[in-house]
């Protein structure tokens, strides 16, 4: 069996025990009690970067929503692209998907490369920021202007999620790639951490390590790594220190000149069909409702719930930039219910943005 063959099996092997183990605990246990009482409860999968905030808004939409229940245990956060393919495993129990990157339910759950839904809505946009380990020796001095050159100071580590699995591991691939272009460091900053030449399938040399996105404030507290590029919204939850990033580097505008300076920067990812170039890109957050949702209505009542005004001052404190208006890759499609509720209407992605998702 070749190496690549070998990687994508691992990787569905991965997301089959992950979601099987969700699965069989969640339907045994009961949702939070509902089999008993028959309370309807919504049953979640997002990205691992939402963990720290996602909770408590849901939390809120139960405590609101009469007869609703939405407990943790019926929450699962991984990597987005990982979570998309385990939505197309049988009898997947989710309601809600939340996939940090607005190019991973058009490519992954969509037609014509999979049925799981047949739209999304495009919420919120949020920067990347460089995180780090205060007590750390080697990054003394760092800030927003020096990050670049203290990275490659001797014994820093910098942690990064596997970009075949998670897309927060090619945004951060596409920092690197958009710094030393800022910087005319001729791929130096890249080189440092990845073995392959940009825009090749990245392997991490000894200055970086593939850490999950969901434990990197952990990988940070304990050492295992020094630094960590992930969005603005997980280090203000965990309490991160943290520096911001050019904005040409940081991947959280969205207006055509900027997309266009982002999409100059490439990397290769595996999937169950082999392997992509991917293009740099804005982060922007969208949501779905699988149509095969155990509980469909219940999936867009929630959807509707985090699009709403009623979230919109919750998903900014924590370093969100919420969009006006939300946008759609397919308004025909669209859930008439989420329409109405967004505070500014819903819009279809403008051409620049629909381009990426071909």
């Amino acid at each position: 069996m070749r190496p690549v063959r070998q990687r994508l099996v691992a990787i569905a092997l991965v997301v089959l025990a992950v979601v099987a183990g969700f699965a069989g605990g969640y339907l045994a246990r009961g949702p939070s009690g509902s089999a008993a009482t028959g309370t309807p409860t919504l049953a979640v999968i997002a990205a691992g970067s939402l963990a720290p905030i996602l909770p408590g808004i849901l939390a809120a939409f139960a405590d609101e929503t009469p007869g609703v229940a939405a407990p943790i245990a019926a929450q699962l956060y991984e990597g987005s692209s990982a979570a998309a393919v385990a939505l197309t495993l049988p009898g997947a129990p989710y309601d809600l998907f939340v996939a940090a990157d607005f190019r991973t339910i058009p490519s992954l759950s969509e037609p014509p490369h999979a049925s799981v839904t047949g739209w999304e809505a495009v919420f919120a946009s949020d920067p990347l920021v460089l995180a780090y380990a205060p007590g750390a020796s080697a990054l003394a001095g760092i800030d927003s202007t020096n990050w670049f050159a203290v990275l490659e100071r001797p014994g820093v580590v910098l942690g990064v999620p596997n970009a075949s699995v998670d897309p927060l591991g090619a945004n951060a691939i596409f920092a690197l790639e958009l710094e030393d272009a800022l910087a005319h460091q001729n791929g130096s900053l890249y080189g440092h951490f990845f073995s392959n030449p940009e825009g090749a399938l990245a392997t991490p040399t000894a200055n970086a390590k593939y850490v999950a996105e969901n434990v990197a404030g952990t990988a940070l507290s304990t050492g295992e790594v020094n630094a960590y590029l992930l969005y603005r919204s997980y280090a203000i939850a965990n309490h991160l220190s943290y520096v911001t990033l050019n904005s040409s580097v940081d991947l959280g505008a969205i207006d055509p000149s900027s997309v266009a300076a982002y999409s100059s920067a490439r990397t290769t990812v595996l999937s169950g069909s082999g392997s992509s170039v991917l293009a740099g890109a804005p982060i922007l957050f969208a949501l779905t409702v699988p149509s095969a949702a155990p509980q469909y209505g219940l999936g867009v009542a929630a959807a509707a719930y985090l699009l709403s005004n009623a979230t919109a001052a919750t998903w900014a404190a924590n370093g969100f930039v919420p969009l006006a208006p939300i946008l759609t890759d397919r308004p025909a499609s669209l859930p008439g219910a989420l329409a109405g509720t967004a505070p500014d209407g819903v819009a279809p992605l403008p051409s620049y943005l629909a381009a990426l998702l071909a």
